[in-house]
């Protein structure tokens, strides 16, 4: 790397080689002890129990602190390695566990050991697992549709999380003032109902839950200075008397030093990552509530800038060591091992809306820059007058091909935040990400974007067959008629709308089956303590008791549905230059001997994705469809579902359903990736794909819509490599886009990283709302981000 980023001190390489020389594994720790644990617990309600293992898992687990660290405890008992939660899943794991450590997409080593615990652990859970008892309620139908890849119902064998804690009060008071709310709200409630009985089970769940806490930390204090006592090198030694020092005081008490404000959070973050197999728990506003505690340190001469940067290099790390077990179909869907751990940066202040950057701000990128890690996920709030500073600093990292940060537009997500939840003005510029793109009220939203997935170009296969699915020759969604009576763009809409609407309503039906039973299940009370509103209503996030909460559905593969109706519309009803039959026989037999067909529907038909605005009209009509279909649905908790537009790489798999499509696209192949156009058709340059994108209304997805965009890395270098990328995402965002992540990198340098792995292990990518090392991704996923377009400069 260049010296004019920020390097990493020796302490920093040292663990960043520690964690990189892990191979991911199996961890069969948390296995056994949840089974000790429910066994002891087992006649208690739902919240005493998971608050019981929880206790017992934070008392009995090893811990460790390795060589260096400065922020300290530990998810798995060896790092790197991902714990097994039993309670949400278990019969596929043993199933699987053979090609585990072999199978192309995220794959993990599992020890003799690891086996053989979890062989004797799991089968406990076999039928009472939270996957089999959803299982057992869900409608059949909706299991049919989702074999048939046209929907997905998620949140089936995982905890719900895209949470954003009140980081900014919890470092401030510590968990014991939340322990005394507990302790107050049982002395004044009288039970005399089965409501009043839950909530003072949710507040003793909650007291469990923080001696837990408390015990954990505790249990870290001793050890560290344990470890000082045998320590013969003077700084480690104090270190580790540090170290204890923090420990003894946070989480229980508040903060007083910015290496306690970061253990705090940190022992925040791995709690709820050992309670819960969710994923997108997020650090949201870090430098705004990090900076008074670093600021105060500088004034007193306790810590320098490079003091707090290694500080905050250890705490990447120790996100980074995070993971989390995905069966085969998921651990492809979500391909890197990805967690979506977002930290967010810059902004605007809550009270007034000036600009918020503050050191940390800068001092989050440095780090990022020296340890480039996979995670956190790092991201800009960009608003009219973000200091420019800050924003150059992103773009540099950009241009030089790290992959990050991301960036997203306070002048469209504070307004619909407003808006779509209903905050204040104060709340809303408040904001933070959850997931990869979702936004929301830091420490006071719990949004749940797990909802599922619909696909839109196998609505529009649907369509094309009159609702029979060509791959199995059976009726799965409604008759819409033959294609050829379908003559028109409206006609074609109307039927792609109304296969949406049938695989809408069947996910909806399945999704809160799956939400009431995470409710009366699966609540979870340590990571429900973090967000406000639960304590007060004595009620869990499962139960909805936060103040603002939401279900947000996915809408995929929306270009090429856009794409292959257009090419229908201009070719075969406006130039009468194809018939229907045509394009039918084509995409019967692959285009095999059609290759003529296909590119007429390649380069004859306009594309999403090159600022034009019949077939962007298209696009944006799907989803303003999707999005206005949704609000007449309420969720489990009574909430919203609103619309997300985004894949993952999910958009690998579900291209996997499809035969070919009049968009040109060969059967089985990817569809494309969240709201980015499809892979190749964005010709005409950066700008105009920018603003296709921005044409998509996206204040109407609360949920978010993830772009994609890439560069040839030698068409942008130097002061106006950057002006140029600063351009693009100010012309995006003028245009009310969203969000926006890009890639600088060629195809060169990918397929030389495919042919020689060994010489690119640190080479990371931006693959949907996270990070991954390219050669940990698996080839499939891989060459779909090889064959997204590499921008040169239009201005």
């Amino acid at each position: 790397m260049s010296e004019q980023f920020y390097q990493m001190t020796e302490r920093v390489q040292h663990l960043k080689k520690m964690l990189n020389d892990e191979i991911p594994a199996v961890s069969a720790e948390r296995a056994k002890l949840a089974t000790e644990a429910i066994r002891k617990y087992a006649f208690e309600p739902p919240v005493l129990q998971k608050a019981y293992m929880l206790d017992y898992i934070l008392r009995h687990k090893k811990i460790f602190i390795l060589d260096g660290e400065l922020i300290v405890g530990n998810q798995a008992d060896k790092p790197r390695s991902a714990p097994v939660f039993p309670e949400y899943t278990s019969e596929w794991i043993l199933d699987e566990i053979d090609d585990f450590s072999t199978r192309p997409s995220d794959p993990m080593i599992v020890t003799d050991e690891d086996r053989a615990i979890l062989e004797e652990y799991l089968p406990y859970w076999k039928n009472i697992s939270f996957d089999k008892v959803v299982e057992r309620e869900l409608p059949e139908d909706v299991k049919h549709a989702e074999e048939s890849g046209v929907v997905t119902v998620g949140n089936r064998d995982c905890g719900t999380g895209h949470i954003l804690p009140d980081y900014f009060n919890l470092l401030k008071r510590g968990l014991t003032y939340y322990k005394k709310q507990c302790q107050k709200k049982i002395a004044e409630t009288v039970i005399d109902c089965q409501e009043k009985q839950n909530q003072v089970d949710f507040w003793n769940a909650v007291i469990i839950d923080i001696d837990a806490a408390g015990a954990y930390a505790a249990r870290f204090s001793e050890l560290a200075s344990q470890m000082a006592v045998t320590e013969a090198e003077p700084r480690r030694k104090a270190e580790l008397l540090d170290i204890a020092a923090a420990c003894a005081q946070v989480p229980l008490k508040p903060a007083r030093t910015f290496q306690e404000a970061v253990q705090f959070v940190w022992f925040m973050h791995v709690i709820m990552n050992i309670e819960n197999n969710g994923h997108g728990e997020s650090f949201h506003r870090f430098d705004q509530y990090t900076n008074e505690f670093y600021e105060a340190d500088l004034a007193a001469g306790r810590i320098t800038e490079d003091k707090a940067i290694e500080i905050i290099e250890c705490f990447f790390i120790k996100v980074t060591s995070i993971m989390k077990l995905r069966d085969k179909f998921y651990s492809q869907s979500f391909a890197g091992y990805p967690l979506w751990q977002n930290i967010i940066i810059g902004g605007q202040k809550p009270e007034d809306g000036s600009d918020a950057t503050n050191p940390v701000s800068m001092l989050c990128l440095k780090a990022n820059q020296a340890v480039q890690m996979s995670m956190p996920t790092m991201s800009i709030q960009w608003h009219d007058h973000l200091d420019q500073n800050l924003m150059n600093e992103g773009l540099r990292m950009i241009q030089a091909g790290m992959a990050t940060p991301a960036f997203f537009n306070n002048n469209l997500v504070i307004p619909m935040l407003m808006e779509k939840s209903g905050c204040t003005l104060e709340e809303a510029r408040n904001w933070g990400i959850h997931g990869c793109v979702q936004p929301g009220v830091a420490g006071k939203s719990d949004g749940r974007p797990t909802v599922g997935y619909v696909n839109q170009l196998k609505c529009v296969e649907l369509v094309l067959h009159n609702g029979i699915n060509p791959v199995t020759g059976e009726q799965l969604g409604p008759q819409t008629g033959d294609i050829e009576t379908l003559d028109s763009l409206e006609k074609l809409q109307k039927a792609l709308y109304t296969q949406n609407d049938y695989f809408v309503d069947m996910m909806i039906k399945g999704f809160n089956v799956v939400g009431a039973l995470h409710a009366s299940r699966m609540p979870v009370a340590f990571t429900s303590m973090l967000v406000d509103g639960c304590i007060d209503k004595g009620k869990s996030l499962q139960e909805g008791g936060s103040k603002y909460f939401e279900s947000g559905a996915f809408c995929v593969s929306v270009a090429n549905a856009a794409d292959a109706l257009a090419a229908i519309d201009t070719l075969v009803h406006k130039e009468n230059v194809l018939d229907i039959d045509t394009i039918m026989d084509a995409v019967h037999c692959n285009f095999e001997g059609k290759e003529p067909v296909r590119q007429m529907l390649l380069k004859k038909a306009p594309k999403y994705g090159n600022d034009d605005a019949y077939v962007d009209a298209i696009a944006a009509d799907i989803i303003r469809h999707y999005g206005k279909n949704l609000e007449k649905y309420r969720d489990s908790r009574g909430g919203h579902y609103v619309e997300v537009v985004e894949s993952q790489s999910m958009n690998v798999s579900q291209g996997k359903c499809i035969l070919a499509t009049p968009d040109g696209r060969f059967a089985h192949e990817a569809v494309a990736d969240n709201c980015s156009p499809a892979m190749g058709r964005d010709v005409s340059g950066p700008t105009a794909c920018v603003k296709s994108v921005a044409h998509l209304d996206q204040k109407n997805a609360k949920d978010g819509c993830l772009f994609n965009l890439r560069f040839d890395p030698r068409s942008i270098q130097g002061k106006k490599g950057i002006m140029v990328l600063d351009a693009v995402v100010k012309t995006f965002f003028k245009n009310m886009g969203e969000h926006i992540q890009i890639n600088v990198i060629d195809d060169k340098t990918l397929r030389d990283a495919q042919i020689h792995p060994e010489n690119y292990r640190n080479l990371l990518v931006r693959v949907a709302g996270y990070l991954a090392y390219f050669v940990e991704l698996d080839s499939e996923v891989q060459e779909a981000l090889i064959r997204r377009t590499a921008h040169t400069p239009d201005y």
